[in-house]
C-alpha cells in the first residue's frame, strides 16, 4: 500500500509541475501567512503588555500595526485561495482531458469490457477529489508543520519548558495520522467503487425508459439502485466513525495539552516568571503549534482519499491504446477501392472453443456490391468489426487494393470506410452538427445536397429550426426513419470509397424503408459496398451474395444463381417472402 501511494503521488507531480508559477505563488503566500500569524502573536503580547502597564501612548502605533497586519492578511488569504482553486481546477481539467483522450483511443475490444457508467464515475467523482488534494491539502501538509516549527521556536524564546509540553503531542498525532490515513484510503476506494456501480445502474435506467416502462421494471431497478445506495451509506457511516474517532482523539490530546500548558503558564505568571503579554502570545502560539498536529489525521485522510481517486483515474489512462495520440482524421480517399479477404479466421478469445469466422474468402471489386446474409449469430457483424480494424485477425489477410491492414495506420485504414448501422446513433446537437461529423468542411450547399440525396431534405425543411433543429439525446426527437436518413446523409458527406451497411432498413416501417432504400441506392453508386441484409428483397441486384452460416461461407452467387441452387439462400428468401405475404 505504501509503495502504491508513493507511486501515485509521483505520477501526479508532472501534472503539478505544469503550474510551477502558481505553486511558487502559493509558497510566497504560505510564508506570508506564517509570518503574519507569528506577527499577530507578537501584536497580542504588545497590546496586553501596554494594557497592564497603562502605556496609552502606544495605542496609536499599535492600531496602525494592527491595520497593517489586517490588510496584509486579507491580501494574502485572497491570493492564496485564488491560486489554490485555480490550480485545482486546471489539474482536474488536465486529468479529465487526458482520461477522455485515452478512452477515445481504447481498442474496441477493451472499451466494451468497461461500462460507460464506471468510466463516467472515474472522470467525475474520482477526478473531483484530486484537484483539491494537490492544492489545498498538499499546501496544508507543508504549511502546518512549518507553522508548528516556527511557533515552537517563538515559544521556546518565551518559555522553553512550556514549549516542550506543547510539542510532546506531536509524535502521538503523527502515529494517529499514519494509522487512520491507511484505513481511510482503503474505505475511500471502496466508496468510490460503490458510487461507480450506482452510476452504472443509474445510466442503465436513464437509457432504457421504454423497456423498463414496458416490462414494469421500475420496482426491480429501484431495488437494485436502493441496495447499492444503501451500501454507500453504510461505507460512508463507517468512514464517518473513523473520522469522528480520529477527530475525537485529536481533540482529546489537543485539549489535554492546552489545559496543562495553560495551568502551568498561569502558575508561572502568578510566580512572576512569565509576563501577562508573554502568556497571551504563548496561548496564541500554542494554537499554531497544537492545531497543525490536531488537523494532521483528517488532512492525511483527505490526501489518501484523493490518491485513491487518482489510482482509479490512472487505471483509465493506463489502459491500452490503438495509437499514441488522437489522430487528425485523414480525408477519405477518392480512388476506387477493391476489398479482398483471404482465409480470415477469428475468435474473440482463446477460451472460446469455436471460431466465429472460419476460412472466409471473398473479393469485392471497385464499385461492386456484395451482400452478406445468413442466420443470426453467423458472424456477419463480426466480419464488419474486423474490416474496421476493431479486432486483430487471428489468421488470414484483409486487403484494400492489395495493401494489407497492417500496412496502414488504423486511422488511415478506417478513412476508406463509411458506415450506416442498423441502430443509428446521432450525437447531441443539431442536425447540422451531426451532418458535419461526416465532413467538417462541408459547405451549406453540400449539406443541402446530401440531405436531398438521403431523402431527408423535405422533412428537415419542415422542422421548426430546419437544419439547426436539436435532435435530442441519441436523436430521440426524430423518428427511426428520419434518424436513418440523417445517418445516410452523414455517410454521403464522408464520401468514402467503401460503404458498410449493417441491416440499415431492418427496424423501419415500409414507408420509411422505401425512402431509406432509395437513399441507399444513390449512396451505393460508384462505391464498393458490403451489405448485411435482413430483408432479402433489398439485395436482389447485388453483384454477389454470400451466405454466412456458423462463421463459414456456405453459398455464394447472384440472386438468381442462389435461387436455382435451392439451398440455404433459397430457403431464407422464400421464408422471408412468405412472411411478407402473411403480414
Amino acid at each position: 500500500m505504501t509503495v502504491k501511494k508513493r507511486s501515485t503521488f509521483r505520477r501526479l507531480l508532472p501534472y503539478m509541475g505544469k503550474y510551477k508559477g502558481s505553486y511558487a505563488g502559493l509558497s510566497v503566500t504560505m510564508v506570508f501567512d506564517i509570518g503574519l500569524n507569528l506577527a499577530f502573536a507578537w501584536f497580542l503580547a504588545a497590546v496586553l503588555d501596554a494594557a497592564v502597564s497603562y502605556q496609552t501612548e502606544k495605542w496609536g502605533g499599535l492600531i496602525l500595526i494592527g491595520l497593517g497586519i489586517l490588510i496584509l492578511m486579507t491580501m494574502t488569504y485572497f491570493t492564496d485561495i485564488y491560486l489554490k482553486n485555480s490550480v485545482a481546477a486546471r489539474l482536474r481539467n488536465d486529468l479529465r482531458q487526458e482520461s477522455l483522450s485515452h478512452i477515445l483511443r481504447y481498442p474496441f475490444a477493451h472499451f466494451h469490457t468497461k461500462h460507460s457508467g464506471d468510466l463516467m464515475s472515474r472522470m467525475t467523482n474520482d477526478n473531483a477529489t484530486i484537484g483539491g488534494a494537490c492544492s489545498f491539502t498538499l499546501m496544508d501538509l507543508i504549511r502546518n508543520p512549518l507553522l508548528a516549527l516556527f511557533s515552537f521556536i517563538y515559544l521556546s524564546l518565551i518559555h522553553w519548558q512550556l514549549a516542550l509540553i506543547c510539542l510532546s503531542m506531536g509524535p502521538i498525532m503523527l502515529i494517529m495520522g499514519a494509522l487512520f490515513g491507511k484505513i481511510m484510503r482503503r474505505i475511500s476506494q471502496q466508496i468510490q467503487e460503490q458510487k461507480s456501480e450506482t452510476t452504472t445502474i443509474l445510466q442503465d435506467i436513464l437509457q432504457s425508459f421504454m423497456v423498463l416502462k414496458t416490462f414494469g421494471l421500475e420496482r426491480k431497478l429501484f431495488g437494485r439502485y436502493q441496495q447499492n445506495s444503501n451500501r454507500i451509506v453504510a461505507s460512508e457511516i463507517k468512514e464517518a466513525r473513523i473520522h469522528g474517532f480520529a477527530h475525537g482523539m485529536g481533540a482529546f490530546v489537543n485539549f489535554l495539552t492546552f489545559m496543562i500548558a495553560i495551568l502551568m503558564a498561569g502558575y508561572y505568571v502568578a510566580t512572576g516568571s512569565l509576563e501577562v503579554g508573554a502568556m497571551g502570545a504563548f496561548i496564541q502560539l500554542m494554537n499554531f503549534l497544537v492545531n497543525p498536529f490536531t488537523q494532521l489525521p483528517s488532512t492525511w485522510a483527505n490526501l489518501q482519499q484523493a490518491l485513491g481517486g487518482a489510482d482509479r483515474v490512472f487505471e483509465v489512462i493506463d489502459g491500452p491504446a490503438e495509437y499514441e495520440d488522437i489522430p487528425t482524421s485523414p480525408k477519405p480517399s477518392k480512388q476506387s477501392v477493391s476489398l479482398e479477404l483471404q482465409n480470415v479466421t477469428f475468435r474473440y478469445s482463446e477460451e472460446e472453443e469455436k471460431n466465429i469466422l472460419e476460412q472466409v474468402n471473398f473479393k469485392a471489386k471497385a464499385g461492386q456490391t456484395v451482400a452478406i446474409v445468413g442466420p443470426s449469430g453467423g458472424g456477419k457483424s463480426t466480419l464488419f468489426k474486423l474490416l474496421l480494424g476493431f479486432y486483430p485477425l487471428n489468421k488470414g489477410q484483409v486487403r484494400l487494393n492489395n495493401r494489407e491492414i497492417d500496412a496502414l495506420p488504423l486511422e488511415e485504414w478506417r478513412s476508406h470506410f463509411a458506415y450506416v448501422p442498423q441502430e443509428t446513433y446521432l450525437f447531441s446537437g443539431s442536425i447540422r452538427d451531426n451532418l458535419l461529423d461526416g465532413n467538417e468542411h462541408a459547405t451549406d450547399a453540400e449539406l443541402e445536397e446530401a440531405l436531398k440525396q438521403a431523402n431527408a431534405y423535405d422533412f428537415v425543411k419542415e422542422l421548426p429550426q430546419g437544419i439547426h433543429t436539436y435532435v435530442g439525446e441519441k436523436g430521440t426527437r426524430l423518428s427511426g426513419g428520419q434518424k436513418q436518413r440523417i445517418a445516410i446523409a452523414r455517410a454521403i458527406l464522408r464520401d468514402a470509397p467503401i460503404l458498410l451497411l449493417d441491416e440499415a432498413t431492418a427496424a423501419l416501417d415500409n414507408e420509411s424503408e422505401v425512402l431509406v432504400q432509395q437513399a441507399l441506392t444513390r449512396l451505393m453508386k460508384t462505391r464498393t459496398t458490403l451489405v448485411i441484409a435482413h430483408r432479402l428483397t433489398t439485395i436482389q441486384h447485388a453483384d454477389e451474395i454470400l451466405v454466412l452460416e456458423n462463421g463459414q461461407i456456405v453459398e455464394r452467387g447472384t440472386h438468381e444463381e442462389l435461387l436455382d441452387q435451392c439451398g440455404k439462400y433459397s430457403e431464407l428468401y422464400h421464408r422471408h417472402t412468405d412472411e411478407l405475404i402473411s403480414a
